[in-house]
């Protein structure tokens, strides 16, 4: 390492100390009080997880016989119910109940998964004076933002727990259509990792009393608790030092996404980026995921250019499109703001061991080129993903050996965890990133001692994801800086160069 490197590389170590003490000092001021403690949901990394010691609520499950319990439930410490369908029972089985809790305005906790929207909206018009919180379910919340905002806008009594709302700057977002007073904390720990939650609001570009709102004292208000008001502590990050391998840009046509917005420019984007002292990032276009035939060199010029060297595209890779195909990905390659390949096998429905994937291998492998590759764990509300379950990049791998290799998403779920730990042990070019909505509660430290300090890269899934929600996790992981300038940097330098 040359003197100059090794100056830069104290610099950012620098930075990694100023960002991370940047972050505590905002999150050990704000006033947080946990609505979404889960108490019998384990975490699935024993031996990894930490105990978060948070100001929290008490909730029990509602069931029809809690009829003339309130006050007793109240006299417990319980705060609020939580609609348990295997508990409860149906809506209509619960309405003494609901009636009883609009009177006393004691809140109702539904889980989207549980509870329909157009069925949420009937029961807020019918019990206005209900306190109604929408919680994430198992499956991704995010996916029904317009949802939760026309919900949110009809109905005042309807308010949002934030555990799993990850939406890419979805905290600026319901603030500035002024349903910033009914957004309510909650972290669903000790399974999940509370930071993922509080990383979107300490780094919030938000005033303070929005951020003191969101930590806990909307959630005092509506329990008639008296507010805390600390003192105002800046969010101040270093300047940009982070890789961010796992980008996309362009709508995804399921959800609204932030770079929508006419006054969303690529001057926004790369303010954002100062904001959250990322550096790099690595791009896939939406446009060139789901079309082989467009350009993601086109759809990434216009960031690019503005970026003046912080924006890398990746090339997406299509099976069964034939030699053109191939010629055409490494004609890009050729280009110096290539970042690398990216295969998608459940998007492309192709599954990841298909021997249509075996010329995009011997390609990468010949060129020096690393492929970033979607990977999870069966899923049954989503088949497809057994397409990308980690063991099935296992044939070409072991046929390529010197191909580099990164499972975006680290598999995705817990479930697949095994498969990864395994396959890395037995591939030392394959890494992973921490892209997605992954937030259990010690995973950081998992991949860590599992996979080696040197494999695991910072991912955000931005734009779809805010990288808030993965920066705080690693911030506050219970690792040295220097490990952490790995995660957030240096291990991307190695892999993409």
């Amino acid at each position: 390492m040359t003197t100059d490197e090794m100056t830069q590389a104290g610099d950012h170590l620098q930075s990694v100390r100023q960002f991370r003490r940047a972050y505590e000092a905002v999150y050990a001021a704000l006033p947080w009080l946990d609505m979404a403690v889960w108490d019998d949901d384990p975490p699935a990394f024993p031996g990894y997880a930490r105990d978060y010691d948070l100001p929290a609520i008490k909730a029990a499950d509602a069931e029809p016989a809690m009829v003339d319990a309130l006050a007793e439930l109240r006299a417990e410490g319980c705060q609020l119910l939580r609609y348990q369908p295997e508990l409860s029972g149906s809506l209509e089985a619960l309405s003494p109940l609901l009636v009883e809790m609009a009177r006393e305005k004691m809140p109702l906790v539904l889980l989207h998964t549980d509870v329909e929207f157009d069925e949420m909206a009937r029961l807020a018009a019918q019990y206005p004076q209900l306190p109604i919180i929408v919680e994430s379910g198992p499956i991704k919340i995010l996916y029904f933002l317009a949802h939760l905002e026309e919900l949110m806008g009809r109905h005042g009594n309807v308010y949002l727990c934030t555990y799993n709302f990850c939406n890419w700057l979805g905290h600026e977002r319901l603030c500035a259509k002024g349903f910033g007073k009914r957004m309510l904390f909650g972290s669903h720990r000790p399974c999940y990792n509370p930071h993922a939650a509080m990383g979107p609001i300490a780094m919030g570009q938000l005033t303070w009393e929005q951020k003191c709102d969101l930590a806990g004292n909307n959630l005092r208000r509506l329990l008639g608790m008296p507010v805390i008001q600390p003192p105002e502590v800046e969010f101040v990050p270093p300047p940009p030092f982070i890789v961010d391998v796992h980008t996309h840009s362009g709508p995804p046509g399921r959800f609204p996404v932030a770079d929508e917005a006419d006054d969303f420019t690529e001057r926004s984007w790369l303010e954002f980026m100062d904001w959250c002292a990322i550096e790099r990032i690595n791009i896939c276009a939406y446009e060139s995921l789901v079309d082989a035939a467009e350009s993601p060199k086109e759809y990434s010029r216009s960031l690019r250019t503005a970026g003046a060297g912080r924006i890398s595209y990746y090339v997406v890779f299509f099976p069964n499109q034939g030699l053109e195909h191939l010629a055409r990905i490494e004609a890009f390659l050729d280009d110096p703001e290539c970042a690398g390949i990216k295969i998608h096998p459940s998007w492309h429905e192709v599954e990841g061991d298909d021997e249509a994937y075996g010329a995009l291998y011997e390609l990468a492998e010949r060129r020096g080129a690393t492929i970033l590759t979607h990977s999870w764990d069966t899923s049954p509300t989503n088949p497809v993903q057994y397409m990308s379950h980690p063991n099935r990049f296992r044939p070409h791998l072991a046929a390529h050996p010197g191909v580099k290799f990164v499972l975006a998403h680290a598999g995705g779920r817990p479930g697949s965890a095994q498969a990864v730990v395994r396959l890395c042990a037995q591939f030392p070019q394959v890494d992973v990133d921490i892209a997605g909505d992954y937030y259990d509660n010690g995973l950081i430290e998992f991949l860590v001692d599992k996979i080696g300090e040197s494999r695991v890269l910072f991912g955000s899934d931005m734009n779809w994801i805010d990288p808030r929600a993965n920066l705080a996790p690693v911030l506050a992981a219970d690792l040295s800086d220097e490990v952490v300038l790995k995660i957030l940097r240096e291990n991307a330098l190695r892999t993409f160069g």
